[in-house]
């Protein structure tokens, strides 16, 4: 790969690059090309047949990462790695997941459980509007929806016995009526599925993993907040019918202090983190869908009857999140984001009306002087990032919420007042200018850890993590470095997946 780059380097080149990573879900380049005179970069137009053997060599890992610099004297070096990581909306940070295993805890494991713990729904009105609906459907399309009969009592009553959560009554009862819709498409549009798929199978759990940033991605509150539960999947998320493109209905029965367990919800690929709430419980869904009948919103298409019956979707517009220059709005009791792309003399006074504020992001824009941050200590901020030349951290002392932190400064920021945010487990410093790092190492609660080359050589010992990062531009010998302080011993090395982890370093010359 090396003399690849090299015999196709355009002239006057200065240093190529591949930075290539492969993930479950993601792939691709991140800074890949020739470094030229004036700080140009020219495009890598060679195909590497070495990525693809290197992707089959790693083929039963998740991830892959490669790090190859090559300079014009023949010199090259590199890292691989099936550990280290790009984080996926940071493609200029390098992860090393130490501990999978330990993940920041959701906010929805702190929030109490629902004040009214029982259903809303009602299993003999859900039967009679079922009946109803379908009775309905069936005069306008001239003929009955083809729909499974029920299962027999005692099968349903085992399925049940042995389904290792809980429906609620009114879903149970519907059961009852039919086993699922045959494709048919009875709620919403969406296939109704049989008992026993509702029951053995899982249809959707989003996983939760360091390479989703968690920190930075923690849940917000779904409208009306207080409903669902602040977090990005549950095995209380039932989903019991689905639209066939990865979208789920669901009965959630762990809803949140303000919800009803049995409530219906929107879950899905469209929809990880962010469930969007449709109905109290299956009962009120099937009474909208009625109402819908009754009012006369449908149309037959292709011999199928489409209802425009309301359906929250993510697509409706939300104002939970809020991006300028400023001012930022006067009463922002919705907004739960906050990106404010010129801060310098922005007035963040109005975040104090914010009760639902989670992220806040602050950038600079030419040489803006310090921002009042104190209005901020009003706000349940979980995760602030700052890019402005100068901080003063000392304003937000003893913020009890503070989980995330990222500093870009351009003057040294005093790094002591981290010792006063209780909550703070993930820390990005890899673009700010430090006065002193020893309090980083006073911060047992931190989990994750992103520094620059420089800073990672400059901090002593480090709190334990369950990942570091690195960010700036650093060379495979950098990484190799910054990774070697986290293993035990020597590097692993033979042929590249011979071990489960770690790192390899190669560095050598080609003719």
């Amino acid at each position: 790969m090396a003399a690849q780059v090299g015999s196709s380097a355009p002239q006057g080149w200065r240093r190529g690059r591949v930075r290539a990573y492969r993930g479950p879900s993601h792939s691709g380049h991140h800074g890949t090309g020739y470094d030229m005179p004036g700080g140009d970069v020219h495009d890598l137009r060679v195909s590497l047949g070495g990525l693809r053997e290197l992707y089959e060599l790693s083929a039963t890992t998740e991830d892959l990462t490669i790090e190859l610099f090559v300079e014009p004297s023949g010199r090259f070096e590199a890292v691989l790695s099936q550990a280290i990581t790009r984080v996926r909306d940071e493609q200029d940070r390098l992860l090393y997941v130490l501990r999978p295993d330990l993940l920041p805890a959701e906010p929805g494991a702190e929030q109490a459980p629902p004040s009214d713990p029982a259903p809303a729904g009602d299993p003999d009105e859900a039967v009679r509007l079922f009946r109803d609906y379908v009775r309905k459907r069936a005069d306008i399309l001239g003929e009955a929806d083809p729909l499974p009969p029920p299962l027999p009592p005692a099968e349903r009553a085992a399925l049940l016995a042995a389904f290792h959560g809980e429906l609620p009554p009114d879903l149970v009862a519907l059961y009852g009526e039919a086993d699922g819709d045959d494709e048919t498409g009875l709620f919403h549009g969406h296939l109704w599925f049989t008992l026993a798929s509702t029951t053995t199978v899982v249809h959707h759990r989003s996983a939760w993993k360091w390479t989703d940033d968690p920190l930075w991605a923690m849940p917000g509150d779904a409208e009306p907040p207080g409903l669902i539960r602040r977090q990005r999947s549950s095995p209380g998320w039932i989903p019991f019918a689905t639209s066939t493109g990865g979208d789920y209905l669901a009965v959630d029965m762990d809803p949140g202090p303000e919800g009803r367990p049995g409530q219906v919800i929107r879950v899905g690929i469209h929809y990880d983190g962010a469930p969007v709430y449709v109905a109290d419980s299956v009962t009120a869904m099937l009474r909208g869908l009625v109402t819908a009948l009754d009012q006369g919103d449908y149309w037959e298409d292709d011999d199928h009857l489409e209802l425009d019956a309301r359906l929250p979707s993510y697509l409706d517009a939300t104002d939970a999140f809020w991006r300028g220059e400023g001012p930022i709005p006067q009463n922002p009791h919705t907004v739960q984001s906050l990106v404010v792309d010129r801060a310098g003399g922005v007035d963040l006074e109005p975040v104090r009306r914010a009760p639902h504020l989670r992220t806040v992001v602050l950038f600079g824009g030419g040489g803006e002087g310090t921002v009042d941050l104190r209005p901020l200590l009003d706000a349940p901020l979980e995760a602030l990032r700052l890019d402005l030349r100068a901080v003063d951290l000392g304003q937000l002392a003893g913020h009890p919420t503070l989980r995330v932190v990222r500093l870009g400064t351009g003057n040294p920021v005093d790094l002591g007042v981290l010792r006063t945010f209780p909550r703070l487990e993930g820390l990005d410093l890899a673009d700010a200018a430090v006065r002193d790092l020893t309090p980083i190492s006073e911060l047992n609660g931190l989990l994750s850890l992103t520094l620059s080359p420089e800073q990672w050589r400059e901090l002593g010992k480090a709190p334990s993590l369950a990942a570091a990062g690195l960010g700036g531009d650093p060379t495979p010998e950098q990484v190799n470095e910054w990774a070697a302080r986290f293993e035990p011993g020597d590097a692993p090395g033979g042929r590249l997946g011979d071990q489960p982890g770690g790192h390899e370093y190669y560095a050598g010359r080609f003719d």
